[in-house]
């Protein structure tokens, strides 16, 4: 059983730093081989991805997509018994840092597969025999979770969708229509939720299902376009008399949201990760831009109103790469509970990271509201700081809007406060499922 972790710690007035002691090793270095996959990612994404095809044709192409498989980016935390990578948690989101810095969509592609997608819930709630039939196939085949609809997304309880037992054949039909289903489009396997109807047969509620992409009655009926994230393959997924084997059930009856919940936990910490090498890459951009542009006689970056930009940029990118660093490691651990930090995390990482983008645009001043592809056209080095802004917008609706989270935290700092830290610990504070059950994508 875990215990409050070091941000559920701060809302009972106790500064626990000495749950920052356990974390084992030397800050920002991890083991040989997870240094050595890293390794092998960054230079793939640096040969071989090309960001701005990507956002000019609004697709990843297919040998890029094949050769993060080979290299392993969708098994990473996948455990070696069956066939993944088994590295830690923290290797994952340093993962996602370098892809993010090529292109936002290759972060999207790999963490709606391995956080909310497929293997987190069946690694952390399947049977044996649904880990040796599911996991294997993750390494490989491409997965996305479908919780959305067009009229639920908050509120989890109204959901439509259904899954309707057979006794007799012990599978169960579904039928319904799933909104915005990030990797929805190019999925192998579909992460359903659906409620199951109350019988004499058992509890029924909200369920999990493991769906065939390909199973007769599932379409993909559009593909969705959003302000940023070009080469989001993020659709509408319709289910018509979709029949699913009973033993492509995950978890009990019922126990669909607390399986939803839990995933989306570890989404939260991959969007910090995001946002980290957002703040990293708009550092970099706008050291070198004030450094070289001058203006009344000096460099930019020498006068005060700029100077305090790239400071702001500067703590920022700081603060977020610290966030993610020490709540990956205690993510890893897992003898804390570390789902307050996590909403705390993604809180703050994606309003800031927003502000970042705002201001890294407004150092460059035209060339931060020209596109990259503008700039090239006219013989200048394009650089895509209005991409970012418009790629960063999301992280303040998805996963948990911003208003969402500030009302769960706000409602468990008082609910732990009454309760000695119960409430807060066990998660289930007034406003935890409005937080909490927030749109999964896009």
């Amino acid at each position: 059983m875990t215990t409050p972790g070091f941000g559920a710690e701060l809302f009972l007035g106790r500064l626990r730093t000495d749950l920052l002691d356990r974390l084992a090793g030397v800050p920002r270095h991890l083991d040989d081989e997870e240094e050595r996959f890293l390794g092998r990612l960054r230079e793939f994404c640096e040969k071989r991805v090309d960001g701005d095809l990507v956002e000019r044709e609004d697709r990843i192409p297919d040998d890029v997509v094949e050769g993060l498989k080979d290299i392993g980016a969708f098994c990473i935390k996948i455990p070696r018994e069956y066939g993944g990578l088994g590295l830690s948690g923290l290797c994952y989101l340093r993962a996602l840092m370098i892809v993010t810095t090529v292109h936002s969509a290759l972060g999207e592609l790999l963490a709606a597969h391995q956080a909310i997608g497929l293997p987190q819930p069946v690694a952390l709630f399947g049977t044996e025999e649904q880990k040796r039939a599911f996991l294997p196939r993750c390494v490989r085949e491409i997965s996305a979770f479908a919780l959305t609809e067009p009229d639920v997304g908050n509120d989890p309880y109204r959901m439509r969708t259904t899954a309707v037992p057979d006794p007799e054949t012990g599978t169960y039909t579904l039928n319904g229509v799933k909104l915005w289903v990030t990797n929805g489009v190019i999925a192998d396997l579909l992460m359903v939720m659906a409620v199951v109807p109350a019988s004499n047969a058992g509890p029924g509620g909200t369920t999990v299902f493991v769906v065939e992409a390909d199973s007769p009655g599932v379409t993909v009926e559009h593909r969705s376009s959003f302000l940023g994230l070009r080469g989001l393959e993020n659709g509408v997924v319709r289910l018509h008399d979709v029949v699913v084997p009973g033993a492509n059930r995950i978890g009990d009856e019922g126990a669909g949201l607390d399986i939803a919940l839990a995933a989306q936990d570890t989404g939260r910490l991959s969007l910090p990760a995001v946002c980290a090498a957002a703040a990293k890459w708009s550092l970099r951009v706008a050291r070198q831009w004030a450094g070289a542009r001058v203006q009344w006689g000096r460099p930019i970056g020498e006068q005060e109103a700029v100077a305090g930009k790239l400071a702001f940029i500067a703590a920022t990118a700081f603060a977020l790469e610290a966030m993610v660093e020490t709540s990956g490691r205690l993510a890893d651990l897992g003898t804390d509970d570390t789902r307050m930090d996590a909403e705390l995390a993604k809180l703050f990482a994606s309003e800031r990271a927003w502000l970042v983008a705002d201001e890294l645009v407004q150092i460059r001043g035209g060339r931060g509201y020209e596109t990259a592809r503008s700039a090239a056209a006219r013989g200048e080095r394009g650089v895509p700081a209005e991409q970012l802004l418009r790629d960063l917008r999301v992280g303040r609706i998805f996963d948990g809007s911003t208003e969402a989270l500030r009302t769960f935290i706000a409602s468990a700092v008082v609910e732990s406060h009454r309760a000695g830290g119960g409430a807060l610990a066990a998660g289930d504070g007034p406003g935890a499922e409005a937080a909490r059950g927030d749109e999964a994508g896009p």
